[in-house]
Order: structure tokens, then sequence, then C-alpha cells
């Protein structure tokens, strides 16, 4: 149902997996008999006391092999009658392949264990059914999200051993939060029903979708076709993106503006089914509607003036409009009215009211603003004449009377909670350090900062280092070294590439050359891999990389050194499982959101 709303079509017919459980069997229990799999005969009992064993000694729990080599007839002494099924993974080498939007990802095959491809009632996993399926089915491009960065090397293993080549994989980076952490029910409405529900159109959740990620030069505005020719994975970014809900409702605005008046009145009557008798009406109103709503929802509540019963229920504000002056201003314009004959068009209502205002000796405003209150019991609305015109004669005349007569209710105005005083705080003294807090997380004593390469060359004493000037939001740029030339080319490595800094340590000489500063990288336990911390696309230069819910000022660099600031945080500095870096659990980000080493999991970060 999402997908229909959302207006995405599949190619082709539906495949259900759970259909192909006899496929899936069938290639299994080919794997076992080319001895490229094996039944496994471990207790849940047992692999739970291997796994609390590695995670008492702090290590990742591989399956060590037991029974990877039994033979094809084994009878299990323990009894076992259903045995899963385990893929032999490599024991040496690397998995790698080059993924279309991360680059080129490698997976050393000692961090992969033999997983398990059948369970013991014979039902496939995972991996093993997308696998099947996806080769049967002849797909050549899988493209999901990032958090499945770490079943791919799994999946070519089956594939490999299957003998079939795998498809080209692309990983693009999942949709975040305003606060970082991956978009999810907390953060208010995740299903497309629920976009609908709060008054959003289809076409502005593609459109906007679509941006997440990827970008067509400057174009911010375009169609699904002009997606479809456009798109192209080469434009996505491997930065996670936040989602702004701001943004989404200028869309959606742009959206509602350019819709036909009777597909909107029927949207919004899927929503509001009230408003069911009162097509004329909105047809009449649309052109002082639109401009007036983000959503559905807005356009509806922009027209409740059309759909108000008699009497109307008035705003605290609006009401005082009705009484004393504005009562006899009401009264005068009840005689008036039913003494008019003429067009009851805006052009032809304009006139009437100006002169029933000059003739009385009243300002426009002290004429409009009863009428306004009247009849649509608020303080703004659309334009005065056009919301007569809209209402028709008779019910103008009669929501006056109502105003006059003292019939309507009125909706008192939510109070406002006090404001508390701020407290006066005591002010360090120029020139020294703000005093330390006992209590300051560690985090927030460094300054980590988003810098641009403004320059980068080779250190002329040693192979292993880059030199760069780094733009971090200073009068002049830093001189930074780092030991990344084994890790990055030339073309990788260059000016305009944003790092994350941390900019408050003492200058330090790193063969010879004084380096001012250090840019954060993820790396493996071997640091045979090497991957930078790269600031959400969007961030400013200078801009601190902060934790929610973690204040404090960093300290001066002398402080940094003596009180081991930096050897403190590290240990907790690392990335995610979806290559999200964090510290204690709080995620490193920016006002555009988290930073992130896009093809490094759970990994540690200096």
């Amino acid at each position: 149902q999402g997908m229909e709303w959302l207006g995405v079509k599949h190619d082709g017919d539906i495949v259900r997996q759970s259909l192909n459980k006899t496929r899936h069997q069938e290639v299994a229990q080919q794997l076992i008999s080319e001895k490229k799999a094996y039944k496994c005969y471990c207790s849940k009992e047992r692999l739970d006391g291997l796994r609390a064993e590695a995670e008492k000694n702090k290590l990742p729990f591989r399956y060590p092999g037991t029974c990877r080599e039994l033979p094809a007839d084994h009878v299990d002494p323990g009894g076992c009658t259903d045995p899963v099924v385990r893929i032999k993974a490599p024991l040496e080498g690397n998995t790698a392949w080059d993924d279309e939007v991360q680059g080129t990802i490698t997976v050393p095959n000692k961090d992969i264990d033999d997983l398990v491809i059948l369970r013991g009632d014979g039902s496939p996993t995972y991996l093993l059914a997308v696998v099947v399926d996806d080769h049967d089915m002849q797909i050549t491009n899988v493209i999901r999200g990032s958090d499945h960065i770490s079943n791919t090397p799994r999946q070519i293993i089956i594939y490999e051993a299957a003998g079939w080549k795998h498809p080209n994989f692309g990983h693009i980076p999942l949709i975040h939060g305003p606060d970082g952490q991956k978009l999810s029910k907390r953060h208010g409405a995740i299903g497309c029903e629920q976009y609908e529900s709060m008054g959003y159109l289809p076409e502005a959740m593609r459109n906007y979708l679509s941006r997440l990620s990827w970008a067509h030069g400057n174009d911010e505005i375009f169609s699904t076709e002009q997606a479809i020719e456009w798109f192209t994975l080469e434009g996505c970014s491997k930065s996670p993106s936040c989602f702004d809900f701001d943004k989404l409702k200028d869309l959606n605005a742009h959206y509602i503006k350019e819709c036909d008046k009777d597909r909107l009145f029927d949207l919004v009557k899927k929503l509001h089914p009230d408003v069911g008798p009162f097509k004329a009406q909105f047809d009449m109103a649309v052109d002082m509607l639109k401009p007036r709503a983000k959503t559905l929802l807005e356009y509806r509540e922009a027209a409740d003036f059309i759909c108000a019963k008699r009497p109307l229920v008035l705003e605290e504000k609006a009401a005082k409009g009705v009484t004393g002056g504005g009562k006899d201003v009401l009264t005068g314009i009840i005689e008036l009215l039913k003494g008019y004959s003429g067009e009851w068009t805006p052009e032809a209502l304009e006139p009437l009211i100006v002169k029933y205002a000059e003739d009385k000796g009243l300002k426009l405003g002290q004429v409009a603003q009863p009428m306004r209150a009247a009849l649509t019991g608020t303080t703004a609305s659309p334009g005065i004449y056009e919301v007569m015109w809209v209402v028709g004669k008779e019910d103008v005349v009669g929501r006056c009377q109502d105003a006059v007569d003292g019939k309507n209710e009125i909706k008192a105005a939510p109070k406002k909670e006090p404001k508390e005083a701020p407290k006066k705080e005591d002010k360090p003294k120029k020139g020294n350090p703000p005093p330390a807090n006992a209590d300051q997380p560690e985090y927030t004593k460094l300054e980590i900062k988003v810098g641009l390469l403004t320059k980068t060359w080779h250190h002329p004493e040693s192979d292993k280092l880059w030199c760069e000037e780094i733009d971090v939001g200073e009068e002049k740029p830093r001189e930074v070294a780092s030991g990344l030339r084994a890790f990055y080319t030339e073309e990788e490595f260059k000016a305009g590439r944003k790092v994350c800094v941390v900019t408050n340590l003492k200058p330090a000489k790193m063969a010879g050359f004084e380096s001012c500063g250090m840019v954060l990288c993820a790396a493996n336990a071997e640091h045979t891999k090497v991957e930078l911390l790269e600031p959400p696309e969007g961030a400013a230069v200078g801009e601190r990389v902060v934790i929610d819910g973690l204040d404090g000022e960093p300290l001066p660099p002398n402080q940094v050194a003596k009180k081991s600031i930096l050897k403190n945080v590290l240990p907790d500095l690392k990335t995610d499982g979806a290559g999200v870096a964090t510290w204690k659990g709080g995620v490193l980000k920016t006002s555009a959101g988290p930073c992130t080493a896009p093809t490094m999991f759970d990994s540690p970060i200096g």
C-alpha cells in the first residue's frame, strides 16, 4: 500500500521468497555434495558457551569450524538429527568488491566465519535465500542501504561457492534523524501511510527522497521522470543525510500549488470527509488557500471558514472584535447587505465595503476586522472580500447576525508558561580559560572541528606522511601532518575534501614538520585499512563536532596534554555497525548530520 501511494511501480511479477524453499534447499545440498558446505551438529548450548567465552575475553565470536571436516556419513554421538548447514568460508586472503557508491571494500576472510545457510528445520537463512533468488532472477545490480555492507562479503562467498558471478553492489547511506541517529519511530512518522495522513503529497515525497544523499547540480525540484533520467550512483554521497521536515514541507508546498484543484480536493476529502458538501466553495477558494498551506492538513485548516457550522466558535482575540464598536459595524453591514442586489464577487464587494467605511468615517480595518472575526472566527484569513464571495451572501449575513446576537462560543487562547529569568553566571576573567568542571565529559574537553583541505603535499623526509593545510575557520589554515600516504592517493587526498580535525592539541614535530592538529580516521585492528572520518554534506568549515546532551568548552592545548584528554577519549571513540562515529554511544555530529567512516564498522577512531 505504501509503495502504491508513493507511486513507485515494480517491474515484472512479484517473487515471494517463501515459495522458493525447495530451490534454496537444492542449492544447499549441491554445495554439500561439492564439499563447499557441511552439516554442523554443534548444540545451541555449546555455541552459547563459546560465544560467552569470546565476550568475556572481549573478542568477536567466530565459529571455530568444529564440524567442518566431518565425513558426509557422520552420525552425531550426541543424537543430533537436525543439523544446520554451514558454508565453508575461505580461511585466508580477503573478500573484496568495487562498491558502486562506497568504492573498493576489502574484508579479511579471517573475520568471516562459516555462516549458517540452512537451519535445522530445513528453512534457508536470509543470506542463502537472497543469493539464490537474485541469481535465478538474473539480478545485475543490488542497490541497498549501507547497513547491508556487512552482509555483502558473506553473500559473495556463497556466490563463489555456487560458481556464480555476483551482481554489482552499491550501498547508499542510511537516512538519519535530526539527532544524527538512524531514522526510526522515535523521530515521528516513518511509514508512507503516516506521511499520507500528515498531508504530504506522494510526488513531494518522491522528489524529497530522491534528493537525499544524491544531487544533480543545484536542482532541488524535479519530476520523477527527470530523476529517472538523471540518477547515477556516482552522484550519491557516502555520508548519511539528515531527514529535514522543514525542507520536505517546503517541497510539499510547491506541489500543493502545482496540484489540479479537483485532485487537490479529492486528496483533502480523503483525509477529511466532512469537506464533501463544499466542493464548489473549495474550487472558488483554491487560489487563496494554496499559498497558506504546506500540507493538506494546513490546507484544510485554512478552509475552516468554509466548512464551519453556525454559530461559529470564535478565537478569544477575534471575539473582542465583535463587541462594542465592532458590533455596531456588523449591525450596519447586515443592513447594507440585506439591501444589496448587485454582483456577489470580490471585485463588486470591495467598493461596497470601502464606501460603507467612508460613509461611517471609519478606517477600512475598523470594518474588516469585525467582519473577519464574525465570518471566520479568527483574526487572520484570506482577503475579506474573497471570504465573503466564497461564504455566500446568506451565510455572511447570518454569521454577522450570530455575532451581533452573542450566539458564538469563545475558544480560550492557550495559556503561556511563564519564562524563568536566566540565571547570572560568573564570567571567567579575561585572558584565562573557563574553570574546569569536575563533571564535564572528557569528549567535550577536546575541540574537534570540520576542516577543509586547501593544500596537500608529500612530506619531504617521510614516505608515510602527507602534509596538508587545513581551513578550520580560523584566520589562517592549520598545517598538519598525517600518516595516510599508504592509504590515500594524490587524487583521493587533495584540496577540497572535508575532514574532522582535533584542533586543541599542542604542536608536535613529525619528521621535522610541525603539525598543529590531528586528522581523525577509523582503522581496522591490523591497521591495514584506514579511512578518513568524514563530516556530512553541508557541514560548515570550522563548525565544532558535538554530541547531543554533552556540554562543555574545550580545554587549552597545554591542559589537554597535561590531563591526557586525548588518551582518555580515544578508547571509547569508534564507529558503530553503520559506520557512524560515536563516543560512549553518543553520535559525533554537526548541524548537517553525523560524521561517518562509510565502510568501517565497529572500528576504533584515532
